[in-house]
């Protein structure tokens, strides 16, 4: 709908949107880290779940549903410092009152924390629409922890300071229509 328009993609974790955006180096990021966005307009574009998965073989796979502790305390699968993934991780065990989990392997993509669980022995912490597929299929089994509902907000963000381009602008309304 828009032939003489070009948008420029660039995957980061939500640290680097928001510093992206604070330093005009983008104009509209996404983002879904629960810390708030003081300098920031935002938008709410989705609502997802953190969900613990392992591979069918996992032991976790036939002792369900596992405590928090038990997560907190077992090497996860995780993505790096500075992801919301992991910020919303942490502050969901922080308030049932542990600390944060260990990682096994550190990764800077969902794409690859997916990947490695399905080819490797740990469990993680993921968006459950990253591995809706996965599951469906059975390559993945959804665990349930105990009292732990990990709910996150997708949220559209951008320098309140600034106005939207209209390319911008149109993709919140095509956002907005559609839900």
């Amino acid at each position: 709908t828009h032939p003489g328009d070009t948008v420029a993609l660039d995957v980061a974790n939500s640290s680097e949107v928001l510093d992206k955006l604070e330093r005009g180096q983008a104009d509209l990021g996404f983002i879904e880290t629960p810390l708030p966005t003081p300098s920031m307009s935002e938008l709410v574009i989705a609502h997802d779940q953190l969900v613990a998965v392992v591979r069918p073989d996992h032991p976790w796979n036939r002792r369900r549903p596992i405590e928090p502790e038990e997560l907190a305390t077992t090497r996860l699968v995780m993505r790096e410092e500075g992801s919301g993934t992991r910020a919303t991780l942490e502050s969901a065990l922080r308030e049932a009152g542990f600390g944060p989990p260990e990682s096994v392997l550190e990764l800077g993509s969902t794409s690859a924390v997916r990947t490695a669980v399905l080819s490797g022995s740990s469990p993680t912490v993921i968006s459950r629409l990253a591995v809706a597929a996965e599951i469906e299929r059975g390559q993945l089994i959804e665990v349930d922890i105990a009292g732990l509902d990990i709910q996150r907000r997708l949220r559209a963000v951008w320098p309140e300071r600034k106005g939207l381009p209209k390319l911008a602008e149109a993709l919140l309304r095509d956002f907005e229509a559609a839900r």
